[in-house]
């Protein structure tokens, strides 16, 4: 089955330009285009896609308003932002949310084809540059002081390597090389991180994982 995109944009020859590259993609659809937050509030709940794609500085919003609203309504089966801005306070908003990744414009479209891949199948790409500048800033506006987790919460030292390579967005089967374990183990490891962090999504690992020292 194809994977069925969403896109919200209101910047008229970003849009052909993305929808161009969706189209010129066999296993990629685009089911709906919207310009404006209201025009997506009245056709997203129709479109039913696999992933929301879309701009946080709208003509009439807040991107992170639709995203908010998206994921509490179950509108779509993951969400990224689509943005040129990368700075710490819209990143987080966008995270906090409901957002699974975060994509600069600017990169190719083979980058995008590959983010939407990767949302589509549970992942949460992130711009290397986002993962690296949000890190930098977090650290430097506020350097967390060490956490003291109950005993069963503390992450292994196997599990702390796999969340800093989940930062910089690589998928499970890339870690697993890296660290050469198999992806299933690093599924397992993702899966207990998610458990000791108390978080649902890898976004909001990496900035729980963050705020505890381990990042």
């Amino acid at each position: 089955m194809p994977i069925r995109v969403f896109l919200v944009e209101d910047d008229a020859r970003v849009a052909s330009s993305v929808l161009e590259g969706l189209a010129a993609t066999p296993h990629i659809v685009a089911v709906g285009h919207a310009a404006t937050l209201s025009q997506a509030r009245a056709v997203l709940k129709q479109a039913c896609p696999d992933v929301l794609l879309a701009d946080l500085q709208l003509p009439d919003g807040d991107g992170s308003d639709l995203i908010r609203e998206a994921r509490t309504q179950n509108l779509a089966k993951a969400i990224l932002v689509f943005s040129v801005f990368g700075d710490e306070h819209r990143v987080i908003g966008a995270i906090e949310a409901g957002a699974d990744g975060y994509i600069l414009k600017g990169c190719t479209d083979a980058e995008l084809i590959e983010a939407l891949e990767r949302a589509s199948k549970g992942e949460s790409p992130i711009s290397p540059a986002i993962a690296r500048h949000v890190l930098k800033r977090l650290r430097a506006a506020d350097p967390p002081a060490p956490a003291h987790p109950a005993p069963e919460d503390a992450l292994s030292q196997r599990e702390v390597d796999v969340l800093k390579l989940v930062a910089h967005g690589f998928i499970p089967d890339e870690i697993g090389d890296r660290l050469n374990i198999s992806p299933h183990t690093v599924r397992t490891h993702i899966r207990h991180i998610y458990e000791k962090l108390r978080v649902s999504r890898r976004g909001q690992a990496v900035f729980e994982g963050q705020r505890r020292g381990y990042l």
